[in-house]
Parts: C-alpha cells; structure tokens; sequence
C-alpha cells in the first residue's frame, strides 16, 4: 500500500523535509522537477508513503503532511505578515527569554505559543536566524566566562546590552557598575542592583548617554 502528496515547493523546503524526514521512521520516497520561476526555483515535489499496515500508513501520512506545513509556515508568511518556527529548530541555541527579550527591545511583533514553543513572527526565517547569529556570538564572547555573573538573567541582560549598542561586553558591565545598575558581591559576584527596565531604558536613550544600535533606531 501507498499514498502519495504532490505540491510545489522551494528548494529550502524539499531540503529542510528530506534532513527532518531522514530522522523520523517512515519509509517513504522523495522525487522533484525544477520549474523555472524569476524569483525562486518551484519544484513539483511528490512524496510516496509506503506501508503494510492501514493504521501506520495513514499516520505517517499525517505525520508527513504535519512536517510539510510546519517547512511551509517557516517560509510563506500568512495573510497577517507572520513566519512561523519552533524556536528548539531554530539554527543556534539561544535561551527563549532572550530570544523574546531581544524582539521586544526591537519592537518586532510577534506571538509566542508556550504549549507548542512555536513562535509567530514578521521576520523571515533568514532574518530571524541573523539575530539568533548574533547574539550567539556574543554569548560565546570568551570574556563573559572569565566574568563571574551572578544569575542567567543578569548574563542575558548583559548580551542583549552588547547587542543593542554593538559595544563590548566588558564596557557594557563596567558601565552598568559605574551607574550602579549592577552591583560586585563581596566574592566578585555581579548582580543586579536595578530594576532592568530602567538599566534598557538607559541604553534606549537617544543622546550621549545611551547610544543604541544606528540599523534599529
């Protein structure tokens, strides 16, 4: 027994289904033909689910149509403007609080689901994926391991500053000491001493004392 789904799809998404496909326990079949288009490749895209038992061939065909409208929402927006990801599929690990922290200090609009971690977003897929780069970046910045940083959220505040301002990560910290919105321990310890609203308004700030990043002005 057999059932097969034909569409059309981009060159992304037939590659993006075969890597998720490859890891799942279905035996099906993948074939495509390119047809020339200005803006993008469109393929004809046929996939061939195979099975013996009834029950399992019409859940892996459910499965498989799942997948392909989850590829298909990653990269067509719908009619309101909004891509959809999972941020656990997303291409660099970046925790979930700074990941909506980041959009909001951006004031890109979005709605994120807690029950499926699937986030909407007016932002392509490629979009959203170069602020994940760089903030991964920063994250790795070897300096903020030497730092002992007393909480996660102070680490992240930390990363979101540097990304906002396109300063350092030990400016940001030894500027955030200076105006007293953190605070060293006795043991070397940063923590936060004010509220963070106030320490990201501060940063907001247009003027000399609170430079923001010129592309997000």
């Amino acid at each position: 027994m057999k059932k097969i789904i034909s569409l059309r799809a981009t060159n992304r998404e037939i590659v993006d289904f075969c890597n998720e496909i490859a890891k799942m326990d279905i035996n099906c079949s993948v074939e495509s033909k390119t047809v020339y288009s200005e803006e993008e490749d469109i393929n004809t895209f046929r996939i061939k689910i195979y099975g013996y038992d009834k029950d399992k061939l019409i859940e892996d065909y459910r499965t498989v149509m799942t997948l392909i409208n989850k590829i298909h929402k990653r990269y067509h927006p719908d009619p309101r403007g909004y891509y959809e990801f999972q941020l656990s599929e997303l291409k660099y690990p970046i925790s979930k609080d700074l990941i909506l922290e980041t959009l909001d200090m951006l004031n890109i609009d979005y709605r994120y689901s807690e029950d499926s971690g699937s986030i909407k977003c007016k932002l392509s897929y490629e979009e959203f994926n170069k602020i994940l780069e760089e903030l991964s970046r920063i994250h790795s910045d070897p300096r903020l391991s030497t730092m002992k940083i007393g909480s996660k959220p102070v680490k992240n505040l930390i990363i979101l500053l540097s990304y906002l301002t396109k300063r350092d990560v030990e400016d940001i910290v030894e500027e955030c000491i200076e105006q007293g919105f953190f605070r060293v321990e006795e043991d070397g310890t940063i923590q936060l001493n004010r509220d963070p609203k106030l320490i990201k308004e501060y940063y907001l700030k247009e003027g000399e004392d609170g430079p923001i990043r010129e592309d997000n002005k």
